[in-house]
């Protein structure tokens, strides 16, 4: 054997060797972990997928990251997150051209009313309260406007105050909105008051209401209840020329249904110009059933997008969090007589446009793209986020129907979602090569969609661990004991799911012993065993919100 042969064989080897140990990964825009698959080459959560840990995982990393790891600027003494959408991998430091303060905080107050309950977490509050802060101090419009008091969507990269760097106008323009962020905020404000008891909060959830209240209009195919963006002081629709005039594209967009949300939770509490409220959400909700239910035009949301002729801003997150608005309702045909048809086609409908793969089994779900072609923004591998939040309505819409597809589709696309987080608590919007990793995607609207995910669905809970997975009312406080749990919620009415590792013996709400047995919706618990000894428990109380559950 000639020595040049030797060589060339010893190549090959050792070209196999590397070949067998490298990393098989679900896609190669996700190179953080090896794929985990099951017995059928499904994919699995990539940690502790055998006792359902995965999710409990990279929640854990990501409230790590927003609680210990993200950098102050040095320039300024601010957390990142309050001056930039994004942050650098390397250095933490934002970069990206535009902040998105008021979407993101919102989120992250739906991930917190979630995550508290769940993990006992206090600290995640103090993050919350700095964001919500902030943003009343530096980023609220003067109270003389035609738009007053209400939270500017924008901001340019590490500028201390907001209101500048919308699109479709010079990045020096102030005063810019959306109005769909007012309701996104605005509902985030009312749950943070449910949450502390602080009225500051309230009062600026109702500030948003008014504002919204004042300028809505009926709607039809080309002008949405309210137009997508505003200048605050004049109220002029926003042109996409760049000019401040009006444009008809932008008599049309937004995510109509977060004011729905707004306005829906303070006529519950009887809060502001009730009246008012019910008339306008009433007029708000039947647009977006008569229209865009049945036209698929849920066009623009992304505050960074341009919004000019077309449906350029096409997008997901839209009929998504159209479906959650159905699906957290106690009776979905309350506010959608149809609602299995129409959450059942929103989910099919953003599947076939925005589906990425499927990996392993599971979908991807990208972000935005216009038709005809729909093409993706912003990956090869979609979002964490949007991935994550189709996921969580497919398993809130198996809870209410058994459908089976949605119960695989939730599960696998969950597992999916979680390799975008990497060990460091660093969680990608969009895989490796996209470059920034943002707040919203990765973080805010990234952990709500886990949990909201578990409450529909607590077999996918932690095994062998005791969880708080939902409640219909905010938790307020928790303390979890050995075989014992105590919460109190900001209603005296509320019906609450958990999985927890033993069998109630006594469930007390304000000291006396609630009923056990099938009295939902009454007054009363009922205890289901799961296989390997875990409990599922579905508690129903009317008369008080402080509720102790002893094993």
């Amino acid at each position: 054997m000639t020595k040049s042969r030797t060589l060339a064989i010893a190549w090959l080897f050792a070209v196999f060797a590397l070949t067998m140990n490298a990393q098989n990964y679900v896609n190669s825009e996700l190179p953080w972990h090896d794929a985990v698959l099951d017995s059928g080459s499904k994919l699995l959560a990539w940690h502790g997928a055998e006792k359902n840990l995965g999710y409990d995982h990279v929640l854990h990393l990501a409230w790590d990251y927003m609680e210990h790891k993200a950098v102050t600027d040095p320039r300024n003494g601010l957390k990142v997150y309050l001056i930039n959408s994004t942050f650098d991998a390397k250095t933490g430091l934002g970069g990206y051209w535009q902040h998105n303060p008021a979407s993101t905080y919102g989120q992250f107050v739906d991930s917190l009313v979630t995550w508290y309950p769940y993990s006992g977490d206090k600290e995640a509050e103090g993050v919350v309260r700095t964001m919500l802060d902030y943003q009343l101090a530096h980023g609220t419009t003067p109270a003389n406007w035609e738009w007053s008091s209400v939270p500017y969507a924008t901001s340019c990269s590490s500028d201390l105050d907001y209101g500048k760097c919308l699109q479709d106008v010079p990045r020096n323009y102030y005063g810019g909105i959306e109005t769909d962020k007012l309701g996104e905020l605005g509902i985030g404000y009312v749950l943070f008051y449910e949450f502390t008891g602080e009225k500051k909060y309230l009062t600026a959830g109702i500030q948003c209401a008014d504002a919204l209240a004042k300028h809505i209009r009926p709607g039809d195919e080309t002008h949405t209840p309210w137009p997508f963006r505003v200048d605050a002081q004049t109220g002029v629709v926003i042109g996409a020329s760049g000019d401040g005039g009006a444009s008809a594209a932008n008599e049309y967009g937004g995510m109509v249904v977060a004011s729905v949300r707004l306005f829906a939770e303070l006529i519950r509490l009887k809060a502001g110009n009730v009246t008012q409220y019910e008339q306008s959400r009433k007029l708000a909700w039947d647009w977006i059933l008569k229209y865009p239910m049945h036209n698929n035009r849920w066009i623009a949301y992304f505050e960074d997008v341009p919004h000019g002729p077309g449906d350029n801003n096409a997008n997901q997150a839209i009929p998504t969090m159209t479906a959650y608005y159905i699906l957290s309702q106690n009776d979905p045909s309350s506010v959608d007589p149809n609602w299995i048809g129409d959450v059942g086609h929103l989910l099919d409908w953003v599947k076939q446009h925005y589906g990425r793969g499927p990996y392993f089994g599971a979908w991807g779900i990208d972000e935005q793209g216009p038709p005809p072609d729909w093409e993706g923004c912003c990956a090869r591998a979609g979002l964490a986020s949007d991935t994550s939040r189709w996921a969580a309505i497919n398993a809130l819409y198996f809870e209410r129907t058994r459908d089976g597809l949605a119960k695989e589709d939730a599960f696998r696309s969950l597992n999916y979602a979680t390799y975008f987080a990497a060990d460091d608590g660093k969680i990608a919007c969009c895989g490796s090569t996209f470059g920034e990793y943002w707040w919203d995607d990765g973080y805010g609207d990234y952990i709500r969609n886990f949990l909201w995910a578990m409450g529909g669905m607590p077999e996918l809970a932690p095994k062998g661990e005791d969880h708080l997975l939902r409640s219909t009312s905010v938790v307020r406080s928790v303390e979890y004991g050995k075989r014992n749990l105590r919460y109190a919620t900001f209603d005296a009415e509320g019906a609450e799911v958990l999985r927890l590792s033993y069998a109630p013996v006594r469930i007390e709400i304000d000291g006396v012993t609630l009923p056990a047995g099938s009295g939902m919706p009454g007054h009363g618990y009922t205890v289901t065993a799961l296989p390997g000894g875990d409990y599922i428990v579905r508690i129903r109380h009317l008369t008080s919100g402080e509720v102790r559950i002893v094993g």
